[in-house]
């Protein structure tokens, strides 16, 4: 699947939500083997890194490894989901997460904001999840530029007002420097100039996150979903030849923060100059 998130006018942050049809709410591609071969690596290898659990997202993980046993053989009927070598002791979210490519978040209402209490993110682009969990949803955003006051409170609305007849969906995006799935911590973004001689479309990668939202019916949890494409530049131009008039046009609504937090300081000229050219 190949989702474009950019529209040829100037980056802001909003939301974008859109109601999902429940058919479409797990997707499944040729990655699928690798993908979660690499879930099983991380979670043998790394399980402090990518799998975070309180008392208080038990029943909510439950409930969505139930839910993904009853979905995936509905709409996948040849998929073999396999959790070989992770043993009958993983936590459910753990167990739900080696049954699909998207990471899985389960979000409880506690004291009437939505807390991060079970996780199995084995694919972050460039956050910690050691550091997100027990936290509201004003805490897990808290160094994004701009969230609380431009869509902090509408977020949070969103969380409260989501049905379990209402799914949802939406996406994000970035620009990296490698393909690679697992980013957990920030990394120096190579030399703007390097880049440039090393050819920038092949060396930058557009990093896309298709998103969910579900009310889950039975505890009341909300499980978000994040599945993650990852395209070189330039395949992208090839999959979407407005893409350069597109990233140049979204990057003028960018300010300096933004540009910091993205880890874009060191590219943003190289990226401006390519996208224009």
């Amino acid at each position: 699947m190949f989702y474009n998130p950019l529209d040829g006018k100037p980056e802001r942050m909003q939301i974008g939500a859109r109601v999902l049809d429940l058919a479409q709410w797990i997707e499944v591609d040729a990655d699928y083997a690798a993908d979660l071969a690499e879930k099983r690596r991380l979670l043998r290898e790394a399980p402090t890194q990518v799998l975070a659990c309180l008392p208080q997202g038990l029943a909510g993980s439950r409930e969505v490894l139930a839910l993904l046993e009853s979905h995936l053989p509905r709409y996948f009927p040849a998929l073999t989901p396999s959790v070989e070598s992770a043993g009958e002791t993983l936590h459910p979210i753990a167990k739900a997460a080696l049954k699909v490519q998207e990471d899985l978040c389960v979000m409880s209402l506690a004291q009437g904001e939505w807390v991060l209490t079970a996780a199995a993110v084995c694919f972050p682009n460039r956050w910690d999840l050691t550091s997100k969990i027990g936290r509201s949803l004003m805490g897990i955003h808290q160094p994004v530029p701009h969230y609380a006051e431009k869509i902090g409170a509408a977020t949070d609305s969103l969380f409260h007002k989501l049905s379990a007849e209402r799914p949802l969906w939406r996406l994000n995006w970035s620009i990296v420097d490698t393909p690679a799935l697992h980013q957990p911590v920030p990394v120096p973004v190579p030399d703007a100039l390097r880049l440039v001689n090393e050819h920038l479309a092949d060396n930058l990668w557009f990093r896309r996150e298709r998103q969910t939202l579900r009310k889950l019916p039975q505890s009341g949890d909300i499980l978000f979903t994040i599945r993650t494409y990852v395209h070189s530049l330039a395949e992208t131009v090839r999959r979407v030849p407005d893409f350069r008039a597109q990233i140049a046009a979204s990057m003028t609504g960018l300010d300096a923060a933004m540009v910091d937090y993205k880890g874009w300081v060191g590219i943003r000229e190289a990226l401006e100059r390519w996208a224009q050219a």
